[in-house]
């Protein structure tokens, strides 16, 4: 039987070793079961210390599991002559492009990947071209990464992640430093990758306006997934949510905040188009949106 998933995780556990000052002895993860079928669009959410970057980083095998096993297309990430095909199939993007761009130009830094796993040069040329292509990048080739801005310095380091022809890509709170147009600008480009590529992506996030595009959010708190679902299934428990110190799109906190004060609205929405099309409903069909 074809498998659908590109990620199981079966009763996943994780112990930061004792170095770890700040979490010695405490599982960061417990008894966490995932699958993630090819394709899919996910987004992970939870507040600081909650498990979802400890996650991400098991899924890259950067860490293994102290317990459980993660299989990436059937294999098992703790066996160490398995770590290049697995880290061929799951590309990482961290939270500060800095830390992840080495080279002096922009195809030079996008060729590194390629050029380590032994790619002929040829091929290490047109992945380089394409992926820079993909990113919206090629006219920067050239250019030296760290005169860019902080949204194309993110864009290259996916160029990198794509030419190493991943099947899946990580994006590890990849938007947390950059600013609204940054933000914009990495994630038409993953959406668009997605989308057109059906390139698996798993976006570690704290904003919940990035979660509500997603396929599906995965809810982990204290190293536990709480709630796992649609966008409109796991926002509309919005009291949950917040209890968790999290919060929910704008539009549904204000459906929200409308409901508490007795108007008839909808749960489940998460989008402005949406909520502009349930006003508009109620306007032209002649219904008055009522106090109970």
């Amino acid at each position: 039987m074809r498998n659908e998933n590109i990620i199981n995780s079966i009763d996943v556990e994780y112990v930061y070793p004792s170095h770890f000052e700040k979490v010695d002895g405490t599982k960061a993860l417990k008894g966490v079961s995932l699958d993630i079928k090819k394709g899919q669009f996910v987004v992970v959410i939870g507040r600081n210390g909650s498990g979802k970057s400890t996650y991400a980083r098991l899924l890259n095998a950067l860490l293994l599991p102290s317990k459980g096993v993660i299989y990436i297309n059937g294999i098992d990430t703790k066996e160490e002559n398995n770590l290049w095909e697995i880290r061929k199939t799951c590309g990482m993007v961290f939270q500060n492009p800095d830390n992840q761009i080495i080279g002096t130009t922009v195809e030079e830094d996008t060729a590194f990947g390629p050029e380590n796993l032994g790619v002929e040069p040829s091929e290490i040329r047109r992945r380089v071209d394409a992926s820079l292509d993909a990113v919206g990048m090629s006219e920067y080739k050239l250019h030296a990464p760290h005169l860019l801005s902080g949204g194309q310095k993110q864009r290259v380091s996916i160029a990198g992640i794509l030419a190493m022809k991943p099947e899946c890509l990580i994006l590890d709170e990849a938007t947390a430093m950059l600013d609204p147009g940054g933000r914009k600008e990495v994630l038409e480009v993953v959406h668009r990758l997605n989308r057109e590529e059906k390139l698996t992506v798993i976006h570690i996030t704290h904003h919940m306006e990035e979660a509500r595009l997603a396929d599906r959010v995965v809810v982990i708190d204290a190293g536990r997934i709480v709630l796992d679902g649609k966008p409109k299934e796991v926002f509309s428990n919005v009291e949950g949510i917040k209890a968790m110190g999290l919060d929910v799109p704008q539009v549904t906190e204000l459906f929200y905040e409308l409901r508490k004060a007795g108007l008839k609205l909808p749960e489940d929405v998460v989008d402005i188009d949406e909520a502009v099309a349930v006003f508009r409903r109620l306007y032209y069909g002649g219904a008055n949106v009522n106090k109970d």
